[in-house]
């Protein structure tokens, strides 16, 4: 189980965090939630001022949505700290202050695989600790070690970034870091179908669905704009629940 903030999320679930720039303000706060955002982490440009910007955006976020998880990425302490005293659940660096900050307002982290451990006897709930995976590869490796694990697929193609997303869902990664919140959730969605962490909207002899167009072997067919997910080695036809 992750716990974050007030909330608690089963082995299953597979969290969405959207950044939001304090310069999008709340309207678009309110758009990814309304997509499905489980966490919004507030970023801020190479040039904005945290403690100006970032940490009153974020009172301003958990006065509007008092049980979101609210994130902050930020390498210096003191800002942290301002940031978990305004509102933020978890907090997200690499410095060795992190876990001291955490535990001491009560936060979760999101760190290196390395220092997981140290945030335990640093006094961080396990429960609240996310491991950041830096390539796909280590993905499955990771996974293996029983922290929840945050992957953020990235570069320009949104294809591109949907399918990763697809593939680190399926090798266990359990939080995703993204700017497609709803594209992203229904992919999840999909991808947990097909593992059997979540029932079918329901289910159809592969047959049913008519000749097929080509002749393929083996794997997955996702479509990332419809709808379908097709099982082909056990030849039924899925529709994820919400898509």
């Amino acid at each position: 189980m992750v716990r974050l903030g007030q909330r608690s999320f089963e082995p299953e679930q597979l969290l969405v965090m959207s950044v939001v720039d304090p310069a999008a303000a709340l309207p678009r706060v309110h758009a990814v939630v309304a997509e499905g955002a489980d966490i919004v982490e507030i970023g801020g440009g190479p040039e904005a001022d945290p403690r100006a910007e970032v940490v009153p955006f974020i009172a301003a976020v958990r006065d509007a949505y008092p049980e979101l998880v609210i994130a902050v990425s930020t390498e210096r302490a003191e800002v942290a700290r301002e940031a978990c005293a305004a509102g933020a659940d978890l907090v997200s660096g690499s410095g060795s202050w992190l876990a001291g900050v955490a535990a001491e307002f009560g936060a979760g982290v999101v760190c290196p695989p390395g220092l997981a451990s140290r945030a335990v006897g640093m006094g961080v709930e396990p429960e609240r600790i996310i491991v950041g995976a830096a390539s796909v590869p280590e993905l499955e490796e990771l996974a293996a070690t029983g922290w929840p694990v945050l992957v953020s697929p990235s570069g320009r193609d949104p294809a591109g970034r949907l399918a990763t997303a697809a593939v680190g869902a399926w090798l266990g990664a359990r939080v995703f870091r993204v700017d497609q919140v709803l594209q992203t959730r229904r992919v999840l969605r999909m991808v947990s179908a097909i593992r059997g962490d979540i029932p079918p909207a329901y289910a159809v002899r592969g047959l049913a669905l008519g000749r097929p167009r080509s002749s393929i072997h083996c794997g997955l067919i996702v479509m990332f704009d419809g709808t379908l997910l097709l099982r082909l080695d056990r030849a039924l036809a899925w529709r994820a629940p919400g898509c």
